[in-house]
């Protein structure tokens, strides 16, 4: 059975919205095709009683597919991944496809125009003229139903199944869990097709899904998507987020999304992860800062020049153990040609006797000739 994943490796661009996107149909077949004005979306989702299809364009960030077959089968098992496409190509505008039963959006799914669509013997209603607001402001909707939803389940789970039959119990405990997982699909690809919808409508859409009225996973997926897809103004909203949000495990999680963030504003966003390595109020977020600067010094054309002091300085000079030893884990990650050189110096450098055993146990484990050599050289000097 094949693994679904939803891969996150997108490139902000453009800045202006288009405030709705004329173009052609993508091509459906096995479907009972329409086509329709949409001049109000929540209106169409809300008339649709009978299993349905309702597509529509809009002009998006960059180019995705969501499989990495030719035909997009909506009724299949194959419809969950996501790739990003040659962006040095234009941007044409993407579909975004909603399954519809009772009123209700059950699926979200979001692909290129070009793409051919299998809708397996549904209904299929494509609507024109759908504009950016609407649809953003119908999708923001369904995305807090479904949180609303997934809460309420939560707070009434289901009975634990122990009937003695070990699989039969595995495949009840799935069939319960099932719910769940579709709710929690039902999110990721509305917040997904929100974010990579080229107007201020998205990202002001997902600002507002940090808010501390939401539940922690809602807001960790928004900040997530608002530091990933949002250019200047996503950074600034995770930024600011990062510096005052009194829940300390989701500015943990704001940390990682710090170093996601592209662009011009990612010499703005090393600052602040430098800042909060140093000396935010949280040992956690302090570590956390920490081990992602490390690993962003180890990618390609990610090697900021202020980073690897930063962590050095940490390693001989915070006041706190903690802080000292994630910082000498922190310059173990980076690259050998990096990490070798710094945890020598920390090693001969540091008066702390535990930062330099932390140093010595890293580059025992680098297997670096310069290490190996420096190692002889401590042993030689203690046996004297």
């Amino acid at each position: 059975m094949r693994k679904h994943a939803w891969i996150a490796a997108m490139v902000m661009a453009g800045a202006m919205c288009a405030v709705m996107v004329e173009a052609q149909q993508p091509k459906v077949t096995h479907a009972q095709m329409s086509v329709k004005a949409g001049d109000n979306l929540q209106r169409e989702i809300a008339a649709t009683q009978t299993s349905t299809w309702i597509g529509y364009a809009v002009a998006a960030t960059h180019r995705v597919d969501s499989n990495w077959d030719q035909v997009v089968h909506l009724e299949g098992t194959n419809g969950d991944e996501m790739r990003t496409m040659d962006e040095s190509k234009p941007i044409p505008p993407a579909a975004i496809l909603l399954r519809v039963t009772a009123g209700k959006v059950e699926r979200i799914s979001i692909d290129a125009m070009d793409r051919e669509i299998d809708a397996g013997g549904m209904p299929f209603v494509w609507l024109t003229n759908v504009s950016a607001a609407d649809s953003v402001k119908t999708l923001k909707g369904v995305v807090e139903a479904s949180f609303a939803e997934a809460a309420k389940a939560a707070a009434n789970p289901p009975l634990v199944v122990n009937s003695g039959d070990r699989e039969r119990d595995r495949i009840e405990r799935d069939v319960q869990r099932e719910p769940a997982r579709q709710l929690q699909r039902l999110q990721d690809r509305g917040l997904v097709a929100i974010a990579l919808q080229d107007c201020p409508e998205a990202t002001a859409a997902l600002k507002a899904f940090t808010a501390t009225t939401y539940a922690e996973p809602a807001r960790e997926k928004a900040a997530f998507w608002l530091a990933n897809e949002r250019g200047a103004e996503g950074y600034q909203a995770v930024s600011a987020l990062l510096k005052s949000d009194q829940d300390e495990a989701f500015r943990v999680k704001l940390v990682f999304d710090m170093s996601l963030v592209k662009g011009d504003s990612k010499k703005a966003a090393v600052n602040d992860l430098i800042s909060a390595a140093k000396s935010d109020a949280s040992t956690k977020v302090r570590s956390q800062a920490q081990f992602w600067l490390a690993q962003m010094a180890g990618k390609t054309g990610g090697n900021d020049p202020r980073i690897v002091p930063a962590l050095s300085d940490a390693a001989k000079n915070d006041p706190e153990a903690g802080i000292r030893k994630s910082a000498v884990f922190a310059l173990s990650r980076l690259p050998a040609d990096q990490a070798v050189p710094e945890l020598i110096q920390v090693a001969s450098t540091t008066k702390d006797a535990t930062t330099r055993r932390e140093a010595i146990f890293w580059l025992g484990q680098s297997k670096d000739p310069r290490a190996l050599d420096y190692l002889v050289k401590v042993v030689r000097e203690d046996r004297q």
